[in-house]
């Protein structure tokens, strides 16, 4: 394993990063392959729910409320340790917390009626095209994860002044649920598309800036599942590097590998210093900037960790290719990069 610098935190948010790296090792580790064949599987589900131990179901509302009472970073530091083993999961409950968020932003109470495991995983359906008529909800959302799920849906619509979080029922009518047929990664969140006609919300939520906010969250949590990804690339690229002979000595010897594990430290490095950063602020350019590098150089370590391992990087077993399927999802979720450049460019000129 590689060691790396270690980082200068909080008592409570060494403790947390401790407790979610034993509860991943020990419960998602050895289940990793089976949660990404089979996510709806009753294992993976009962190993998924122990995540409710360590507060990440409610993470971010208030503890009089029933929440975990986290701040940002330390739920990203909580997503981070969890994505080292399953990234998948981390997917699944950064949107589960995120669909909760609002009730901690809006006027109103109770956006999702229970908290607890009962809930889990609630779906984001951001971003899409949604509309209001009256009291009825229109619109499609193309991507949104948790939507093949049990939990409840979760819908954002942006308004002059005001946004509001609307809860949609599973059975509510008008509602149509399309599962992703053959997810690239993140199996685990178990994505689909949802299709909205005249759907009467079961309750809503209102409150100023909620979709900036949410959207916020959610490039902080995917930065850090981002980094996650990274260091399970290292030290899988270098466990192997140190294993494997060619030419009558070990592949880490040779300078070219060296490198390329040299460039897998930066980016976890830089990774958790521009979440770090953009944790300490309000603002949504150093979220983007966060998720854009990181997410970036999850994808880049995956494929180098691929290329280290040469043709046994694309099978199954050695757990390669999941990662890079993984990260390639973080980086183009909830918007492509394209899209997130060219709006901090319009952030930037005010």
């Amino acid at each position: 394993m590689v060691r790396l610098a270690g980082m200068e935190e909080k008592q409570e948010y060494g403790i947390l990063r401790e407790t979610a790296a034993s509860y991943a090792a020990k419960e998602l580790a050895p289940l990793a392959e089976e949660a990404d064949l089979e996510p709806g599987s009753p294992r993976v589900r009962e190993a998924f729910l122990r995540a409710g131990d360590l507060g990440l179901f409610a993470a971010l509302l208030p503890e009089d409320a029933g929440g975990g009472g986290l701040d940002e970073y330390a739920f990203c530091v909580a997503l981070e340790e969890i994505a080292v083993e399953c990234a998948g999961l981390a997917a699944s409950l950064l949107a589960h917390n995120a669909a909760l968020y609002p009730t901690a932003l809006g006027e109103l109470q109770g956006l999702i009626t229970g908290i607890g495991g009962a809930s889990f995983p609630a779906c984001l359906a951001f971003p899409g095209e949604v509309s209001m008529a009256g009291d009825r909800v229109n619109g499609s959302v193309p991507f949104a994860l948790n939507a093949a799920a049990e939990g409840a849906i979760v819908v954002l619509v942006r308004g002059e002044g005001h946004d509001t979080a609307l809860a949609l029922g599973r059975e509510a009518e008008g509602l149509r649920v399309t599962p992703e047929a053959y997810p690239l990664g993140l199996r685990p969140a178990r994505p689909g598309a949802l299709r909205l006609e005249g759907v009467s919300p079961a309750n809503a939520v209102t409150g100023a800036g909620m979709v900036e906010a949410v959207e916020r969250l959610l490039h902080v949590g995917l930065a850090s599942i981002g980094v996650g990804i990274a260091r399970k690339a290292l030290d899988k690229a270098h466990a192997y590097a140190c294993e494997r002979y060619q030419a009558g000595k070990t592949i880490i010897q040779h300078q070219g590998i060296r490198l390329l594990l040299a460039g897998m430290v930066a980016v976890v490095e830089e990774g958790r210093t521009l979440v770090r950063r953009a944790c300490e602020s309000r603002e949504m350019i150093p979220a983007m900037t966060a998720w854009l590098r990181a997410t970036q150089g999850a994808f880049q370590a995956a494929t180098d960790g691929v290329q280290v391992h040469g043709g046994y990087g694309y099978m199954r077993d050695y757990g390669m290719e999941r990662l890079m399927r993984d990260a390639k999802y973080c980086q183009v979720y909830p918007r492509t990069p394209q899209e997130v450049l060219l709006r901090m460019l319009a952030l930037s000129e005010g």
